[in-house]
């Protein structure tokens, strides 16, 4: 098995941590590089009844930013872990703003993945109740092989 480039996708969640440290393993059995992958779903913030008053359009923004900054967050403390955790591996990281499944499938098309790895369930429990597992949609659309780590 050839594996050149990882792509690990995380969301904070204990999966998504077993999902990296496993990515970081089979990277530096076959001397791959890592790239940490999280995707901040924006539509999902801006998902607020009408007729709620206590979101206004400043609020929103507000919002926004602040969920960003928390995904930045996530994506931060993953990239630390790493790097303490295997720091002779090439490690980087992308925030990408969309929906997650969509987003992680064509990053690793457009970038030519050898394997994309994630968590079998993330933080969005309830969303995936209704909307489908975010892993189940990778492993059905991706370009490559997907291993997902429970």
């Amino acid at each position: 098995m050839f594996v050149e480039s990882i792509l690990v996708a995380v969301d904070g969640s204990e999966n998504s941590v077993r999902a990296l440290d496993f990515a970081l393993d089979m990277a530096e059995k076959y001397v791959s590089s890592v790239m940490i992958l999280n995707v901040f779903d924006m539509l999902a913030v801006g998902v607020v009844p009408q007729e709620s008053t206590a979101y206004s359009i400043g609020n929103m923004t507000t919002l926004g930013r602040d969920m960003r900054k928390i995904h930045e967050e996530i994506l931060s403390k993953a990239v630390s872990h790493a790097k303490d955790f295997k720091p002779d591996l090439t490690i980087s990281s992308m925030l990408r703003d969309g929906e997650p499944a969509v987003e992680i499938v064509n990053f690793a098309k457009d970038n030519g993945f050898d394997v994309i790895v994630l968590g079998h369930k993330g933080m969005g429990k309830l969303r995936e109740r209704f909307l489908g597992s975010i892993s189940e949609k990778v492993a059905h659309s991706a370009p490559c092989s997907v291993i997902i780590v429970k």
